[in-house]
Order: C-alpha cells, then structure tokens, then sequence
C-alpha cells in the first residue's frame, strides 16, 4: 500500500497495473531504454502523404501536413487547451530557446491529423501547464491532462515516425519539468538524444533531416546544457555525433509582454541559462550566446518588469512583496554576472560594489522581516510562485566575488542565518565554501607584504575560482574544495602555455548536520556563483546555525538605499 498515492500496488512486473491505469509511476519500473518508443518500420503508402509547407531558412521541410482550422482539434475543451497553448505555454517555453520551434512549427504539427501523438501530447502538456497556474487544480483532477497524456503513450508507441517520437518524447519531459522532476525529465531528453544518436549513425540522409537537424537536436542539446542550472551537477552524456549535426547558430531567448509575474521569473530564469553559460569559464557551450545580446535581452526585461511593477494595484503589490523583491535581486545578480562575463581575472568585481551593497541591503530588510515571522521566508499557495532563484545565490555570489571586506562580510553572516536548502545544496554548506574562499584569499593577501588586507583592494594574484567540491571522507564531515588561481584556463583541459595548477583546500563540515547534505560533487554551481535558476523551492533546514549570533543581534551593513 502506498500512503502517498492511497492505492494498492499489485506488485506485478515491470510494472503493476494498478499504477500504470491510473498514470501514477510504479516502482516495478525499469531504467529508461535509448528508445522510450521503438517505432514501427514505416509503411510505403504513409510515407508519401507529406507535402511541404514548413520553411526553415532555406530549406522547406516536407514534415508538415497542410492545415487550416481548429477542425481536427477534438472536442470544445481541448480546443481550449490548444488556444492556451498558443497564447500562453508557447511564450513560457520560448523564454529558453527554440522560439520558432514552440510557437510556429509545434502548434502546426499538433493540427496535423496524421500525427496524433503530437497532437495528444501537445494538448496534454497545455493543460498541465494551465493547471500549474491555477490555485487548488490538483494534477489528479485534471482530466484533460489524464486522457491526453494516456492517448500520446499510445500513439507514441504505434508511430513509425521517428521525428514524431522525438517531438513527443521532447514533450514528455516538459511535462516533468513542469511538475518539477527534473531528474526524470532528463531521463526523456538522454533518451532522445539516444535515438537521435542512432539515427544519425544509420540513416542521415532522408526528408526528415531538416527538421531533426535544424530544430529539435538543438533543443535536446539545450536542456541537457541547462541541466546544471537547475542545481545539479555536470551531466554527462554522448553528444559527440549529436553535437556535429548543430549548425553554428542560435535562437536566445523571446522576452514578450510581461503580464503576471509568473512569466516574470520564467523570462528572467530563461536569460539566466544564457548567462550561465557565459559565466562558467570552465565549459563551453556548444553554441556560445553572444554577451551583448545577453544584455540586451536584460536591460529589456529590466525596463518591463519596472513598468509591470508600476502598474500593479497596490494591494498585489503588498501581497507578492517578496516575490517582487526577490525578481529584482536576481536580476542584479544575473546582471553582475553577464557584465563580469569574459574578463580574464577576478579583481574585475571592484566595479560593483554599489550592486553588492544593495544586494545586502535587501537581505537586511527581510532578515528583520524574518525575524518577526520565520514563516513569511516560505512562499506557498500564493499562485505558485514558491519556486523561484532561490535565497542563497546572491549571497554566496557578494561573498566571493565582492571586493569590498564589509560588504562580502556582511552577505556572509546573511548565509549563515539563512537556514534554508535548496536544490543542489544548503545555505550552511554554501556558508561554509564562501568562507573558506575568504579565508584562503586574505591567507594570499597576508603572504604579500605589500598589502595590509582590510585597508587595500586586493591583487589578481590573490583571488582565486572555485572549480568543484567533493565529499573527502567516509563520514561526510569534510569537503575538500578545488580552486585555480590566475592565470586560468578555459577548460578542463589545460592549456599548453598557460597551464591552470588546481589548488586544494580542506572544509570541515561536522558543525552542522546539514552541511553535507548536497548533491556531490558540487561542480557548476560553485563556477557560476551558486545560482541554481528558477526552480527553487526554500525548505528549512531544522538546524541551529546562526541563531547564537542571532540572539547577539543582526550584523547589518549600514548602507544607504540605492
């Protein structure tokens, strides 16, 4: 019996029927195969029904059926759902990548009635994202999500179509993205990946390459990139024959009109990946994202939010205060990050001090927000907004990257009060890696006679990245942290003439039970200074850190409001 989901399990393998009818995941399951879908040989008479109608570039595509109307599109509610998915889902996911793909060749291929399986599971991830912003619609209870996703693993199944398989198994995994299972919604993209890896070695040469190529591998490549973002670890993956199929293009991101501050955090986490992967100096993306389009797309959705915020009844602004709040902390921070983006040194973080401190000032005002009530820390039932970039980040990041002694000082003691876990680590581990780089950079400092840290701004010589950290005992109660110092390297690989010498320093972990509590090795998420994206829900940690010092009072930074 599982208390959970309060139905019996028949224990029957792979899988019980009792879960599987009722579209819930049976433990009896078995790893995911490289083909989720295995499709049937296609059948002669099919393969010529195609006639050409999407362009790409160039290139016309012969994979869309000729389309008109609403016709082939069910009954009224799952025209409904087709209608949201056009002016609502299609603009969340374009916030990422692929804008064309969601927004024009994705709604033609589910009015195609030779694909039904698009169909079914376009309108199925419609509707779960539909429920996902509506209060009280439990996923149980979503019967248009229910039918839909059931019909899609039917048709998937009995499709001969490989781009079929691959569109609806792409879909698959926005739909556990979207209940936030990440984990399992990479299961589908390396599977996808798997079938288009076995494609491109065996047949590359057919009417279906133009869109394989062009449109969905970059996507499938694009989320496994921005796996990491979400807070985890590098994922690795056979993407070499993939990856030679990507042309040297890219498609950032479609900010459009900002209406709810639920498309607020995704446009704002969408521009996010893009400056992640400009700020992570030890892995290259496949396609780089060009840093001055990156700003653009920042100081857009800066000028946006500004004129959203302002429109806002004041009552919504009183209630959604934290979630304003926070929007503007992580565009700060995103907006530190791309500007220092491509500097060859650390000590190019003298030129934000002002952001740093406003940074901190924002913490001191819900720190004592805070300490009122604990409670207001968690965001619940408030239209779901309880996931977003999360509270450590900017912390950690103004505790290594600022220059400023007061300032990082200062964002340091935040994190140590903090008390939350969120995603890939907790605010006690991230305290105790933040202070260990202090700790090792004012070591460097000391060893320089020529400064006198606290009263000059430290040298590039004395800086130094944080490159990963691992678990270095049995009994989990130290990490040992690995660290480059200037000049470094662009990759893992080192440089014939500038060489990157790995440094490696010790951190005790035995003086909270939570700080070792991550998902080990912690990789990317130190590289791009602990941020983890808008997937983030806070959760208490129940450990003691910080309170004793609490108790003595808060140690603000007495800044002026900027």
């Amino acid at each position: 019996m599982s208390r959970k989901r309060r139905i019996k399990c028949d224990e029957g393998k792979p899988a019980c029927v009792q879960c599987t009818s009722s579209l819930r995941r049976c433990e009896g399951y078995q790893p995911l195969q490289a083909w989720l879908f295995k499709p049937r040989a296609p059948s002669p008479k099919r393969a010529t029904t195609s006639t050409a109608l999407t362009v790409a570039g160039n290139r016309v595509s012969p994979l869309v059926h000729s389309v008109s109307s609403l016709a082939s599109v069910g009954d009224h509610k799952d025209k409904r759902s087709f209608q949201f998915w056009v002016e609502q889902a299609a603009p969340v996911f374009s916030c990422y990548f692929g804008h064309s793909f969601w927004t024009q060749m994705l709604p033609k291929l589910g009015l195609d009635a030779s694909r039904p399986a698009v169909q079914h599971m376009l309108l199925a991830t419609s509707s779960l994202v539909e429920s996902t912003t509506l209060d009280g619609v439990a996923l149980d209870e979503n019967l248009v999500f229910q039918s839909h996703y059931m019909k899609a693993i039917q048709e998937t199944a009995a499709s001969p179509q490989t781009e079929t398989v691959l569109m609806a198994c792409l879909l698959f995994a926005c739909c556990e993205f979207v209940q936030g299972s990440i984990l399992a919604g990479l299961h589908h993209i390396h599977a996808g990946l798997n079938i288009i890896h076995e494609w491109a070695t065996s047949n590359n040469e057919t009417k279906e390459s133009t869109l394989i190529i062009d449109t969905i591998t970059p996507i499938f490549l694009a989320y496994i990139d921005k796996a990491p973002t979400y807070g985890m670890g590098d994922v690795t993956t056979c993407t070499a024959q993939c990856a030679q199929l990507v042309r040297p293009n890219l498609e950032l991101p479609v900010i459009g009109h900002i209406g709810s501050l639920r498309y607020a955090q995704c446009a704002l986490d969408g521009i996010g990946h893009h400056v992640a992967r400009l700020a992570d100096w030890r892995r290259s993306a496949l396609v780089a994202s060009p840093p001055h389009k990156v700003k653009e797309l920042l100081a857009d959705w800066w000028n946006q939010f500004q004129q959203f915020e302002a429109k806002m009844p004041e009552t919504h602004r009183q209630r959604y205060s934290l979630s304003l709040q926070l929007l503007s902390i992580s565009h700060t921070l995103l907006s530190i990050m791309a500007k220092a983006s491509g500097s060859p040194g650390e000590s190019v973080y003298r030129d934000f001090d002002k952001e740093f401190a406003w940074i901190v000032t924002k913490f001191d005002r819900l720190a004592r927000t805070w300490a009122k009530d604990p409670s207001s820390k968690f965001i619940s039932g408030r239209d779901h907004l309880e996931r977003h970039a999360g509270y450590i980040a900017p912390l950690f990041f103004t505790a290594v990257k600022c220059r400023n002694p007061q300032i990082r000082t200062a964002a340091l003691r935040h994190l140590l009060n903090l008390r939350v876990a969120e995603n890939n680590w907790t605010s006690c581990t991230a305290y105790r890696m933040a202070r260990k780089i202090m700790e090792i950079e004012h070591s460097r400092a000391i060893s320089k006679p020529r400064i006198c840290p606290g009263t000059q701004p430290m040298h590039e010589e004395h800086l130094i990245r944080p490159v990963e950290a691992s678990i270095s005992n049995k009994k989990q109660t130290e990490a040992a942290l690995e660290y480059a110092s200037h000049p470094y390297s662009a990759s893992n690989a080192t440089c014939e003439e500038h060489p990157t010498i790995l440094l490696r320093a010790t951190i005790d972990l035995k003086s909270c039970p939570t700080a070792s509590k991550a998902y080990w090795p912690l990789s990317r998420v130190l590289r791009i200074g602990g941020y983890q994206s808008g997937a983030i829900k806070p959760l208490p940690t129940g450990c003691e850190c910080g309170k004793a010092s609490q108790q003595k009072g808060l140690l603000l930074l007495k800044s002026k409001p900027l």
